[in-house]
């Protein structure tokens, strides 16, 4: 009696078969793909390269024999080097006879070194110490003597070893002496800090605060100084071609006070016929004749055109003075503005030459200005 075989199902049947087949296809293609990279490597297409292995990023760049590393320096190709290091070829990997791409490029003479060997080896320094099936190194075949890892180095890195060990060693052994020999010191003739109380913390905060804002202020100073100093011959030139203009309208204003007082008293002296006795009385007129030649607020010479704040004309005054670094000199011509700018003084030079109805109002912006320059007097002392 015959035994019946087992029966597969259709469906696993049909899957264990296509998964090998898928997988060598897979593989095929692949390889067929390596294939075409390492044939646009040949021909000089690097762009054609670059944009296969950007569509199929899983392409071996290292695959073939000989490597395309080592077919690059073999042909003195430097763009496919660069281009092989830039999509991520290993310098290290072996061909069959275990030589790396830095042997292939050791080969080729002393016309490759900066080209090819260099940047191999800037990628991959550890590739120096692979040895290839014959026992070389690539610096032996350069001719650099010894191999790159020789026990020599290795004697020196043991020998620095034991001294750093050594030293360790020492330097723990006097810490403990120390730390022993301390705990027969006497402890009164220690130095024992009394913890700080908060008034003193209070206190040395504050004073911290203070020296750290006088800091500050002398670093605005300083900050400020230069320019100020810069202008300061200019500010002098200002203030004296300022002084010759008050001046000079002062000196018109007198002559045509002087014209008109004396006009009035012509005028006056031919009305009444010939009195010379009486013509001078007659002469002295009230102030509110002929007030077209006489000040008002805006012909007075202000430090600012037109009057305006006393404070902003007391600074003004103060701008065009010497610089604040010269105390005296400072002091001096502040004191020469404030005799000037005297209520008293310039009622005392001006009151006839100023519209009576005027008169309140100029003596008021006059007296807050005296008393602003007289402020700025007494923060200097």
């Amino acid at each position: 009696m015959n035994n019946p075989s087992p029966q597969v199902p259709e469906e696993e049947a049909s899957t264990s078969v296509c998964r090998p087949k898928s997988s060598m296809a897979s593989t095929s293609r692949r390889q067929r793909r390596e294939r075409r990279f390492r044939r646009y490597l040949s021909a000089g297409r690097l762009v054609r390269a670059q944009a296969l292995l950007q569509r199929h990023p899983g392409l071996d760049v290292d695959a073939g024999q000989p490597p395309p590393l080592h077919r690059a320096c073999a042909r003195h190709d430097a763009p496919a080097l660069c281009l092989l290091l830039r999509l991520g070829a290993d310098p290290a990997h072996q061909d069959r006879h275990g030589d790396t791409a830095l042997h292939a490029a050791a080969r080729q003479g002393p016309d490759a070194y900066t080209d090819f060997f260099l940047p191999l080896l800037s990628r991959c320094p550890s590739a120096m110490g692979i040895k290839n099936k014959d026992g070389e190194t690539p610096g032996q075949i350069l001719g650099w003597g010894p191999p790159w890892d020789s026990a020599e180095e290795e004697e020196e890195d043991e020998a620095s070893k034991e001294r750093e060990w050594r030293q360790k060693l020492q330097g723990e052994l006097e810490d403990e002496w120390q730390e022993v020999i301390g705990r027969f010191e006497d402890d009164a003739s220690r130095e024992t800090q009394e913890p700080e109380s908060f008034s003193a913390w209070s206190d040395r905060l504050a004073q911290e605060h203070a020296q750290k804002r006088q800091q500050q202020q002398r670093e605005a100073e300083g900050s400020r100084r230069p320019p100020r100093a810069e202008t300061s011959s200019h500010s002098w030139r200002q203030q004296e071609e300022e002084q010759r203009l008050f001046r000079e309208r002062a000196r018109a204003k007198e002559e045509e006070l002087r014209e008109s007082r004396a006009r009035r008293a012509q005028e006056a002296q031919g009305d009444q016929g010939p009195e010379p006795a009486r013509a001078g009385p007659r002469a002295e007129q009230p102030r509110g004749v002929g007030r077209g030649s006489l000040w008002r607020f805006g012909d007075v010479p202000w430090p600012c055109p037109g009057g305006g704040d006393p404070e902003a004309m007391a600074a003004a005054l103060v701008a065009r003075g010497p610089p604040l670094e010269e105390q005296g000199a400072l002091r001096r011509y502040l004191r020469v503005q404030q005799v000037r700018w005297h209520p008293d003084r310039f009622l005392q030079r001006f009151r006839s030459q100023i519209e009576t109805w005027e008169l309140g109002r100029v003596m008021g912006a006059v007296t807050a200005l005296s008393q602003a320059l007289n402020r700025h007097a007494e923060a200097l002392k």
